[in-house]
């Protein structure tokens, strides 16, 4: 699987005291291509670890190590993985999930390519920081921030993980 680095500058560097936990199904609400110009303009002050084209293509924004600003907003969580801060306030998700972005809109059918991809990508970033592959851990980026529909109303989460939990899917391995 080849991945092109297209370096954001909007990240934190490192995750505070966290490791990713859960991935963040997105959806771009535009192409691939577009998403690389608002993401590399620190204008933006937002990003994602990968963005995922509609023929397969992967782009990766931010390292895995680092907070991408992907879903550090939160209103009305449904994700029951989300974490409490002392104070009741919720901890940024971005400290402690990966972020990958989809090409298309809420009401794209995604390609046979992009679930593939996706899947593939999903089971290498699961088996290097031992994320499981279930609902509780692949998420739409709707479960933290429930004012958006994204990924959309057309993806299959359930495909994903299901994809992802078959090895014979993984045809190369995916490093960032």
């Amino acid at each position: 699987m080849n991945i092109i680095n297209k370096p954001s500058p909007n990240f934190l560097v490192g995750r505070k005291r966290f490791k990713p936990e859960a991935i963040v199904i997105h959806i771009m609400q535009g192409t691939l291509y577009g998403t690389d110009s608002w993401f590399q303009s620190s204008l933006s002050k937002v990003s994602a670890h990968y963005g995922i084209g509609k023929k397969g293509e992967i782009h990766q924004y931010v390292n895995e190590k680092d907070s991408a600003y992907h879903a550090g907003r939160v209103n009305a969580p449904t994700w029951s993985l989300i974490k409490l801060a002392e104070n009741g306030l919720f901890i940024n998700p971005d400290y402690y999930t990966v972020g990958i972005e989809h090409e298309g809109d809420i009401n794209t059918d995604w390609t046979d390519e992009m679930y593939i991809t996706s899947s593939n990508l999903i089971r290498a970033i699961s088996l290097r920081w031992n994320i499981p592959l279930d609902r509780d851990h692949i998420i739409g980026h709707h479960e933290i921030y429930s004012l958006k529909t994204c990924p959309g109303n057309i993806v299959d989460i359930n495909k994903l993980i299901a994809m992802a939990e078959n090895p014979n899917m993984v045809n190369e391995p995916v490093t960032a």
